[in-house]
């Protein structure tokens, strides 16, 4: 009997205010923030409205309002039709994780409910139950959407959040912030940006385009907003970058360390800055994920410094990384292979980790970001496999019990590990969904 498979492209969105889905058509062929940037448009208002369209958020009619009863439909057409049942995880997932000792704050962004959740520092779960975080920026109003990348800014009192995917935009906020708030500024940004990191030396924050067809570290002025342009765009066949994820710029040594998890592609004619220079360089490959080091100033198709890469590493889907500067060592956050793995600052080729954190008494499970505590000799680890972030003392190692488990949901709670699903198809032999990510 031949297996068939019903495929609709969809985008789903968590609708915060409604508490229900909403399905919204999106183009996704072109890079949404360098085209508006192109218009030469500078009012903030024009942007939050455009952001927002993209996002599908905005104050709408809940589902709710338009059904007759519990069971039968509306009666009208088109328009806002409720659900006939619904498959979501009602908790936040975490991302992207941020920590600033000198006030006691954790950050971590969350790509399943659209927020940012900030913590005590201390604060943990002792019997399993959820966490509350201190503040919670999450509305229509914040512009957050499948948010990635998290960073402090302590001298200013502000958290960076990047919007991955086709929101196109990084938001800052003010430490006070929570609920549905206006970010203090907004950027529009290249597609598909994920990590974040801040050079207080420079005064500049650097941003990871892991988009396929772009592969790029863009840099900015610190309070770079609406339709800046970056003042650095490293991209390039000779650059080794290859969907890059993690990004780190170490101040003390004056680098810039990128984690790649690989696919290559460059798609003739697409644009990464505001000149709308078009890259000439069509194709695409698989490599091994790697980790790349580059003078913290490398522009243009510049080569890396050096390159972590080959099966000793163990590198699978290396995502958020940090580099403890009083070790020597970089700290990778190995999705692939539910690990931390610590290399030394100035390894390079085919070499093996000179530590692992990995086992199942660690708690980590998928983790997709690393944070560095310096002050507290701390390490935080956000886990996107179930609803939990975890913290190790940071010279720990093996199988390594965590000192602490911050939990966004009580303990057990399943994590339908949703990552900004597109794309469903409905297999008839097995009666299954079927949800790539």
């Amino acid at each position: 009997m031949m297996v068939r498979l019903a495929i609709a492209l969809i985008f789903v969105s968590l609708a915060v205010t409604g508490g229900g889905i909403e399905s919204h058509s999106v183009d996704y062929a072109r890079p949404v923030a360098i085209e508006i940037a192109n218009t030469g448009e500078e009012d903030f208002t024009r942007v939050s409205d455009l952001f927002g369209n993209a996002c599908g958020v905005g104050d709408r009619p809940s589902f709710a309002a338009n059904a007759q009863d519990g069971n039968a439909p509306s009666e009208s057409l088109g328009g806002d039709v409720p659900a006939a049942r619904v498959l979501e995880d009602p908790y936040p997932s975490f991302n992207g994780v941020a920590v600033d000792p000198q006030s006691d704050l954790l950050a971590l962004s969350d790509t399943n409910r659209k927020s940012v959740l900030v913590y005590d520092r201390k604060s943990h779960s002792s019997n399993g139950e959820e966490t509350p975080p201190l503040k919670h920026v999450i509305g229509p109003k914040t512009l957050l959407g499948f948010v990635a990348g998290v960073a402090f800014n302590p001298p200013e009192q502000e958290i960076f959040a990047v919007n991955n995917d086709i929101e196109d935009s990084m938001m800052v906020f003010s430490y006070a912030d929570s609920g549905n708030v206006k970010p203090k500024r907004i950027l529009a940004i290249p597609h598909g940006a994920w990590g974040i990191s801040l050079s207080h030396r420079r005064q500049e924050f650097s941003l990871s385009i892991q988009d396929g067809s772009t592969n790029a570290v863009v840099t900015y002025p610190f309070r770079a907003q609406r339709f800046d342009p970056p003042t650095r765009v490293l991209h390039g066949r000779q650059t080794g970058l290859a969907d890059p994820h993690g990004i780190f710029v170490d101040d003390a040594h004056g680098e810039l360390i990128v984690t790649n998890w690989g696919s290559w592609n460059i798609t003739l004619g697409r644009y990464t800055t505001t000149s709308r220079a078009k890259i000439e360089m069509p194709g695409g490959s698989f490599r091994e994920p790697s980790i790349a080091v580059y003078p913290e100033n490398a522009a243009g198709d510049s080569k890396p410094l050096r390159v972590i890469q080959g099966p000793n590493t163990r590198l699978a889907w290396p995502s958020g990384i940090d580099v403890d500067t009083a070790r020597e060592e970089i700290l990778v956050a190995n999705n692939g292979d539910d690990s931390i793995l610590f290399f030394k600052r100035t390894d390079a080729g085919n070499v093996a980790p000179v530590r692992v954190i990995k086992g199942t008494r660690t708690g980590i499970n998928r983790p997709i970001s690393v944070a560095i505590d310096k002050k507290n000799d701390e390490l935080w680890v956000a886990n996107f496999g179930d609803h939990t972030a975890v913290v190790f003392d940071l010279k720990a190692s093996g199988n390594a019990k965590p000192k602490r488990i911050l939990r966004n949901a009580p303990k057990g709670t399943p994590a339908s590990g949703f990552g900004n699903p597109i794309t469903i198809a409905y297999d008839s032999r097995r009666d299954e969904l079927l949800v790539p990510n």
